[in-house]
Formats: structure tokens, C-alpha cells, sequence
């Protein structure tokens, strides 16, 4: 949790979920791939200190934020799609039939990439790496921060969403602007009946840019 400030306003960044690592078979990690596959900035990070165990040759991510948590930690992307989703991914990415492609995911991933891979004729071990869970104490410091009546608030993703409704509801919502960062987490709003604006990328730096023209 922590501010940041721009010209217009000051965002506070309080995480309503957490990521915990899962059990897996790990004799998955001792086979020979052409890819390994990481689609988020937590599969990343949790996938790290596995890293070693694994023989592959080309690495994928599927945005600018998990392409950057790579580099942090010194790997270099083969492939990155140009736009930050799973159908954007399946649009660019050519998978070969026969091709090994290691694909760790959230408990919560959605099946469309591993559907495509499939279909594709890959041979795709696909198993759970890590799920989200509540992060109470951001999602106390949300409530107090609701009282307040903030400008606006944020989100991120679907499973974001869908833990803020369940512990605070969507009523205390009213009165404050909603931005929802990909198409994925603005059905999830829609699934609570929540309306939200969504910036024209998604990234944060284009959800400040849609911010401060809402500000203006």
C-alpha cells in the first residue's frame, strides 16, 4: 500500500487481494519446453524461484507490466503481444503444432489461451500456481476511505472486483467514478450492475491520463 501523486490528485494504491503460491507436481518443471508462458506480473514472481528447475527455450508474457517484472529479474522476452490480453495474445502468437509450452496460471485464469493452445495442437501443461485471497487490511482501509467520498476508484481485475464486492458491496460505491483497466474487469462491474469508464489502454499511466481529463 502506498500514495502517488500527480499534477491533478493523489492516488493511494491499497490492494484488495493477495497472491499465495499452491502445491503442484513439481516433476512438471523437469521437462524440456519450447516455451514458457507468463501472463501476469504475481505468475512471475511466484514462478522465480522455480526458475532454475526448468529447460526452456523462448519466454512469453502477455503485457508491458509482466515483460517489466521479467527484466527486473533478468530475463529477456521473446514475445510479448501488442495489446494486454489473452484474445490479443491468441491473435499474434503463432503456436505450433507438437511445440512443449509450460504455462503456470492463477486458480482464477480464465481457459481462453489454454483453449487456443489446444486447439492449435501444442502440448500444453497447464497447472495452477498461485490463487488471490482477501487482503483484509487493504479492504479496511478501503471502507475508511469510502467515507470520505473519494474522487474515484480503481480496478484492475476481475477477481479485484469480485473480493471488494463480497467483503463491502457495491452500495458504497454510489456518488464515486469507477475506472475499470481492461474490458475483463469492467464485465465484472457489470456482473454487480457497477457502471465504469475504462481508459483507452490498459495501463495505469492511461488510466491517470483518463483521470485527469475527467478532472478537467
Amino acid at each position: 500500500m502506498g500514495n502517488a501523486c500527480t499534477d491533478e490528485f493523489e492516488v493511494e494504491h491499497v490492494p484488495v487481494i493477495k497472491t499465495e503460491l499452491l502445491p503442484f507436481n513439481d516433476h512438471i518443471l523437469d521437462g524440456d519446453y519450447e516455451w514458457l508462458v507468463l501472463t501476469s506480473p504475481n505468475a512471475v514472481e511466484h514462478f522465480i524461484p522455480f526458475l532454475d528447475r526448468v529447460r526452456y527455450k523462448k519466454l512469453a508474457s502477455i503485457g508491458k507490466k509482466t515483460s517489466e517484472t521479467m527484466a527486473a529479474h533478468g530475463l529477456n522476452v521473446d514475445f510479448e503481444p501488442s495489446g494486454y490480453t489473452q484474445e490479443k495474445f491468441m491473435e499474434e502468437f503463432d503456436a505450433k503444432k507438437g511445440e512443449r509450452i509450460l504455462y503456470p496460471v492463477s486458480a482464477n485464469a480464465r481457459p481462453l489461451m489454454y483453449d487456443y493452445l489446444n486447439r492449435a495442437g501444442a502440448d500444453v501443461t497447464r497447472f495452477r500456481l498461485y490463487h488471490p485471497v482477501p487482503n483484509m487490511k487493504s479492504l479496511g482501509r478501503i471502507e475508511r476511505l469510502l467515507q470520505t467520498h473519494p474522487y474515484a476508484i480503481t480496478f484492475s481485475s476481475p477477481s479485484g472486483v469480485d473480493t471488494f464486492m463480497e467483503k463491502i458491496s457495491p452500495e458504497k460505491l454510489d456518488g464515486v467514478i469507477v475506472v475499470a483497466i481492461g474490458h475483463v474487469t469492467n464485465e465484472a462491474l457489470e456482473k454487480y450492475h457497477v457502471k465504469s469508464v475504462q481508459p483507452e489502454k490498459e495501463t495505469l499511466q492511461n488510466m491517470f491520463v483518463l483521470l485527469e481529463k475527467s478532472i478537467r
